[in-house]
């Protein structure tokens, strides 16, 4: 009983929450704005992007869309920060959410590249102290794939201990017991996917460095990709301030809701002893954490992932071998229960999408309807950013409506490619 007051006690007070910013504190008289390029053969792509903005479906976006290193989209609009009525610009950086979990496993796949690690070996191997509490059998792959069944802290960690206190938030890591036997299960390790996999970075990079360090020295700077994991406080002016959704969105969500109270692993994973999630504070966004703070420009992690969706290369640049983009294709926990939220199978940390069109799709999530992705087939990177977080997920129709009608106009794309016409 005490469980259901809770409960109500917190959607009240969320309720009301909502109620003062949504009729108060996010008003406006001026018009939000639509800029960007499209090529020509995706201009129904930017009618709808603007559609959707001017008719105040979307607060505030990007769509970005690379295909072989050049742009085919690149549109911006709406509102970066509704509140000082600070309109979304070519350079505004969005929060990624979980799309930047898709950056780690580039990041770890780049690692494999590179010999320092492999999939098929325990942890334990490069992380001695790992090797307790029953996780001797924790491959690599498997912290990959959410089955090690680590999906919270019995110890607090601050935001603070993680950037200036690593010693520490290791420790606590390392002597971790799992929450269910690893390998048998698979739920989504929110905040635990990136500091686990932060750790291995530090330990088998030669240098040392911590995976947002290596990213950014690794892959970011020579692909000539402006992305961040922990963005620099010097660049904050540009940051898009995250909105929560709305009263009326809220409705959708309340499965979800109703799950993170009841179903033990997700309260563990959400709830987890972390004690800042303020997402609009730069001293937050500053952390290096690389399950949820990815930022940057929707285009930058358009670009990204193009180089996945091109066998790894494009114009003598590499970032992954052919190999292991290959690795990502096979999904390895199709026939595996799943704990909590993670439904479809998984793949080293990319997901594959199931699209009309039967290309092969890899890519990841991200909170409030943000997605990035790889699609093989078509060879082009994808990637949708917002910073209103509606109360969707696998499903968001902002972000399926550019994607459905993007995939039309390809086809039209495709066939103007081939006699020469439009390109």
């Amino acid at each position: 009983m005490a469980a259901v007051t809770n409960i109500l006690g917190l959607l009240v007070a969320y309720i009301a929450w909502q109620f003062y910013v949504h009729n108060y504190g996010l008003k406006t008289n001026q018009t939000p704005r639509v800029s960007g390029y499209f090529h020509p053969a995706f201009r129904k792509v930017a009618e709808v992007f603007k559609q959707n903005v001017e008719s105040g479906f979307e607060r505030g976006a990007a769509f970005a869309v690379y295909h072989n290193g050049k742009p085919l989209i690149d549109m911006w609009g709406g509102w970066a920060d509704i509140s000082s009525q600070r309109h979304w610009q070519e350079d505004t950086a969005s929060l990624s959410f979980s799309m930047v979990k898709g950056v780690t496993a580039i990041v770890m796949a780049r690692l494999v590249d590179m010999g320092y690690i492999d999939y098929k070996k325990e942890v334990y191997h490069y992380w001695p102290e790992f090797g307790t509490e029953d996780k001797k059998n924790i491959t690599v792959e498997m912290l990959l794939n959410h089955q090690a069944g680590l999906i919270g802290l019995d110890e607090k960690v601050s935001i603070n201990d993680y950037q200036n206190n690593w010693d520490k938030v290791e420790n606590q890591l390392a002597k971790q017991k799992p929450f269910w036997p690893p390998g048998t299960a698979f739920g989504y390790h929110i905040y635990t996917y990136g500091m686990y996999a932060d750790a291995l970075v530090r330990k088998v990079d030669p240098q040392q460095r911590n995976l947002s360090q290596f990213f950014q020295e690794e892959i970011a700077l020579p692909l000539d990709i402006e992305f961040y994991i922990g963005l620099p406080k010097q660049e904050y002016h540009r940051f898009a301030r995250v909105q929560p959704a709305s009263i009326w969105e809220l409705r959708f969500d309340l499965t979800s809701m109703i799950e993170m109270y009841t179903n033990q692993y997700m309260k563990i994973a959400v709830c987890m002893n972390i004690d800042n999630h303020d997402f609009n504070n730069p001293d937050v966004l500053s952390v290096g954490h690389p399950a949820v703070m990815g930022v940057g420009p929707a285009r930058n992690l358009a670009k990204l992932f193009d180089y996945l969706a091109n066998n790894g290369s494009i114009k003598a640049k590499r970032l992954l071998s052919p190999a292991l983009v290959e690795a990502f294709q096979g999904p390895l926990t199709a026939k595996m229960p799943s704990t909590f939220i993670l439904k479809n199978p998984i793949t080293r940390g990319l997901f594959p999408m199931d699209n009309k069109q039967g290309h092969k799709i890899l890519g990841h999530y991200g909170y409030g309807g943000s997605v990035a992705f790889a699609d093989l087939t078509a060879g082009v990177g994808v990637v949708y950013s917002t910073n209103y977080l509606a109360m969707y997920m696998l499903d968001d129709p902002r972000a399926l409506a550019l994607r459905n009608v993007f995939y039309e106009c390809f086809e039209t794309y495709k066939r103007e490619a081939v006699s020469g016409r439009g390109v």
